[in-house]
């Protein structure tokens, strides 16, 4: 039994040591995006026209922005037509970190009257970046998790482009409060430029 126990221990030790592997930049970032909203649902918004930007170097976005007037490109939700027009959206950046991908996102009229994000990640490359975030709907006792995707480029102080995604990612205390799981919307501002204020 002693001879055979530390042979066993070596195997084990080995088989650890090779599944051990570490994750370039790129692949971090594709795991921090991943658990932030999986990627059947960025699926979804790319299906819808959204287009999401990856990379490691995405630009400084820090500010407050005023998204007006907020129109609907396209959605999966049964009813929904080209350019309605949503409440004016705010999106608030703060705290952009490009060394852990993190960014501060609150704001509103995106998915509830106040969005704040549980999880956020920031990728990009240039002066184009995207945004993915997930934030917590509550309407009454009910809430369901949305992913909140918004992509742009950035022109000297505002934002160019700008394209916002929302999409129910987890409804099971939705209480048919939201829009169903797996459904979602891509919104633009119509003006093309975003306005940092």
């Amino acid at each position: 039994m002693r001879t055979v126990l530390p042979a066993m221990l070596v195997t084990v030790l080995c088989s650890c040591e090779k599944s051990t592997k570490l994750l370039t930049t790129e692949e971090l970032v594709d795991s921090k995006i991943e658990n932030v909203i999986p990627a059947r649902y960025l699926d979804t918004l790319r299906k819808l026209g959204l287009h999401a930007n990856r990379g490691i170097n995405p630009p400084n976005i820090e500010g407050n922005y005023f998204i007006r007037p907020h129109l609907l490109d396209a959605g999966n939700v049964p009813g929904d037509e080209h350019g309605r027009r949503f409440a004016d959206a705010q999106a608030i950046f703060s705290t952009q970190s490009n060394k852990d991908f993190a960014v501060n996102f609150t704001g509103s009229n995106f998915v509830s009257r106040y969005d704040t994000s549980l999880a956020t990640v920031i990728a990009g490359q240039g002066n184009d970046f995207t945004v993915y975030g997930k934030v917590k709907a509550v309407n009454g006792e009910h809430y369901a998790i949305f992913g909140v995707v918004i992509s742009g480029t950035r022109l000297g102080s505002d934002l160019r482009d700008l394209r916002i995604g929302i999409i129910n990612i987890d409804d099971s205390h939705g209480g048919g409060q939201f829009i169903k799981e797996g459904q979602g919307r891509v919104g633009y501002d119509a003006d093309d430029v975003t306005h940092k204020e």
